[in-house]
């Protein structure tokens, strides 16, 4: 049965926190910190009034958020702290960046900030403040939040912007990719050609990955007592233990088809007759001058006729119009504004965009003074201007289609498998399908904006509301954008 997706998330990105704090303080400000392009004096005021003002405007501002910012303090070039130190500069730049972006998509939407600072900042996570809640879109099943915004930012008593965050170092790299998400979360559904699919993509991974620990075997990568007869559930739900790690007397069990390395000295694993658990403990993560079982497995997953891909693939394809209209939903969210009105949100006004910061720092180990920061103000694309693109798109009443880029995957040689999501031969989106690490867990797609699409709403469609009537839209020209 499919593994319903509880994807949350947990986990602190300074660069958010970082962009609160710049949209509790003037423009100016920020400017006038990032002078000192060696961000010791950014440094500084982070850990003093940047605390200051982040404890008066974040909800919620817990022991984590204080920890980190408090720490800026104790951050120098020592050779030791560099690393770390360098990665906080570029994470202050990036949430300054956004910062600026944000201000300027509020400013589109005809919003006007009172001395140039919004008057909340609300962190969503696991858990969104009671303040904004009723903004939160999640699936009762599997935990999936349709609103994707990191922040939620307040202006008056009914104004409300989502913000989703990203971040790259510079305005040259590749944009960061919009969505990080399980196939299985794409098949939740209880009608019954999803439910089939859901199916379908199961038994697809458990013969692929048995069958391949199964060759591992017969190429001397791995050697388990039994492996040849064992049935393709039992591979799938077989799991060793390894030594414990240094200085630890625990050990940790893990599944067969995750195993990295081989049983050292190709002494044979036994599995005991009860379902994950193995006699011997002798297995072991990093093989010594030999490919490993990952190895193995990602040099498989990297062929361009890779079996588990192709079948990928296949299901994909029967239903591609499901996959299609589904990926450019759940990315750039065309379904928010009408989700919201279906909530009953009363007369609060939400408005959402995804926005992208620049962290740009770069010291110079040797001498400080050639340190290189810039703060440039971050890309932002507001839903209005994504809805605006995709109407304009020759043959409105066209369906989305989604095809494998089998060109990329040639030229790649990676363990993954890439698509492109278009209209009328139009390039929205770029995919890719890959694994994280864990075999035992759904791949991911992973999505971003193409150039072409991006380039269609910059020159047309970067919009904004009225003051009067709100849901018109205005389209702005592109010296506008540039500026």
């Amino acid at each position: 049965m499919t593994t319903k997706s509880t994807e949350k998330k947990t986990s602190l990105e300074p660069s958010e926190i970082f962009c609160a704090i710049g949209l509790l303080i003037e423009t100016k400000k920020m400017r006038e910190l990032v002078k000192d392009k060696t961000g010791t004096e950014l440094l500084k005021w982070v850990s003093t009034k940047g605390y200051e003002e982040a404890k008066k405007g974040i909800k919620p501002f817990d022991a984590k958020f204080e920890k980190m910012i408090k720490d800026c303090a104790k951050l120098n070039r020592d050779a030791t702290d560099l690393k770390k130190r360098t990665d906080m500069v570029a994470n202050i730049v990036a949430g300054f960046s956004g910062a600026i972006g944000s201000k300027a998509f509020m400013k589109a939407m005809n919003t006007t900030l009172t001395n140039d600072v919004v008057d909340k900042v609300y962190m969503t996570g696991s858990v969104w403040p009671q303040e904004v809640n009723k903004f939160r879109m999640q699936d009762a099943d599997s935990k999936f939040d349709y609103n994707s915004s990191d922040l939620v930012l307040q202006v008056g008593a009914k104004k409300f912007f989502g913000i989703s965050l990203k971040k790259k170092p510079n305005v040259t790299k590749p944009d960061p990719t919009i969505i990080n998400k399980a196939f299985s979360t794409f098949l939740t559904s209880t009608e019954t050609k999803v439910v089939k699919m859901s199916n379908d993509l199961n038994k697809v991974r458990q013969d692929y990955f048995a069958g391949i620990v199964k060759k591992a075997q017969e190429d001397g990568i791995i050697n388990v007592r039994g492996l040849p007869t064992m049935t393709t559930e039992q591979v799938w739900n077989a799991k060793l233990k390894r030594p414990p790690k240094p200085g630890k007397t625990k050990s940790e069990t893990i599944a067969l088809i995750n195993l990295k390395g081989f049983n050292e000295k190709d002494d044979p694993v036994v599995l005991s007759d009860v379902p994950g658990t193995v006699e011997q403990i002798t297995v072991y993560d990093k093989p010594t001058g030999r490919m490993g079982l990952k190895d193995y497995i990602n040099a498989d997953l990297s062929k361009d006729d890779n079996d588990l891909f192709a079948k990928f693939s296949e299901i994909i394809d029967k239903r591609s119009d499901f996959f299609a209209d589904t990926l450019i939903d759940m990315v750039l969210k065309t379904q928010l504004n009408t989700k919201m009105k279906a909530k009953d949100i009363g007369d609060f006004n939400f408005e959402f965009a995804l926005v992208t910061g620049f962290a740009d720092y770069k010291p110079n180990n040797k001498d400080a003074t050639k340190d290189q920061l810039r703060l440039r103000g971050a890309t932002y694309i507001p839903l209005h201007t994504i809805l605006c693109g995709l109407a304009n798109l020759a043959g409105a009443e066209d369906k989305f289609t989604i095809k494998p880029d089998t060109k990329k995957k040639e030229e790649a040689n990676a363990a993954k498998v890439y698509y492109q999501l278009s209209k009328q031969n139009v390039p929205i989106l770029d995919l890719e399908l890959r694994y994280k690490g864990d075999f035992k867990a759904q791949p991911q797609f992973f999505a971003t904006i193409t150039k072409k699409f991006k380039e269609q709403m910059y020159k047309a469609c970067l919009v904004k509301k009225r003051a009067k009537k709100q849901n018109e839209i205005t389209i702005l020209n592109q010296k506008k954008l540039a500026a």
